[in-house]
């Protein structure tokens, strides 16, 4: 059998983010893996939702730099899936047309991005719930709309932020399971999350405190 292409280093150096007068990050220093996933641990408030819109490129970072490989993030542009907390679902838009937006907006062909759509949502359990509008779902569901939304891009780089934060235990189990199956493909995946168990599941986890690394820790620890 032939394994998949191990993907590119993801590097941050002396990254720090400034939102007004205040440093919301600073001094990260990381590099991440292909193939296992990374975790981001901390209290409420100690920067793990703005590392993860750095590392999705969302934020570009006020000092430091982010490199994919030996190039800048911004110029190397690898595929990112980004599975937000706030969820960040199109209101009145169905869960497969949530799902299928941004691999229309890629130009990918209508039957691929019909198959990815109908398999994303399949993965998370959602397949009853395909043509509901996102706003009639529940929590949970829409957590997992964003779920499949990201993995159908299948995205070389899957930033998740509190991914399993409104899932029920099984539902919680099954995408945490998709993230993990992700990155043993040999893809780039950061798990932000205040689950115990979670962070449990990734290896290494890096510890934030105010906006710094306190701590690195890993499974062999």
């Amino acid at each position: 059998m032939t394994l998949p292409a191990i993907g590119e280093l993801l590097a941050l150096d002396g990254v720090a983010v400034r939102f007004g007068d205040r440093w919301v990050l600073d001094g990260i220093d990381l590099r991440i893996e292909p193939g296992s996933p990374l975790g981001i641990a901390g209290p409420s408030g100690a920067g793990k939702t703005v590392l993860c819109a750095v590392l999705a490129g969302v934020v570009p970072p006020s000092r430091g730099e982010v490199r994919y490989g030996d190039v800048p993030m911004g110029e190397a542009r690898p595929s990112v899936g980004l599975i937000l907390q706030n969820h960040g679902l199109l209101s009145g838009l169905t869960a497969a047309e949530n799902v299928a937006f941004p691999l229309q907006a890629r130009a990918l062909d209508r039957a691929t991005a019909i198959e990815r759509t109908a398999a994303a949502l399949d993965a998370v359990g959602l397949t009853e719930q395909k043509d509901r509008p996102v706003d009639e779902l529940s929590g949970g569901q829409r957590q997992r709309v964003g779920v499949a939304r990201a993995l159908a891009g299948e995205p070389a780089v899957l930033v998740a932020d509190e991914p399993t934060a409104e899932l029920d235990p099984d539902n919680r189990q099954r995408v945490l399971d998709l993230l993990l199956a992700h990155a043993a493909r040999g893809n780039l995946v950061v798990i932000a999350s205040d689950d115990p168990e979670v962070i449990a599941a990734c290896n290494p986890v890096v510890h934030l405190l105010q906006g710094s690394i306190v701590r690195t820790s890993s499974s062999a620890s």
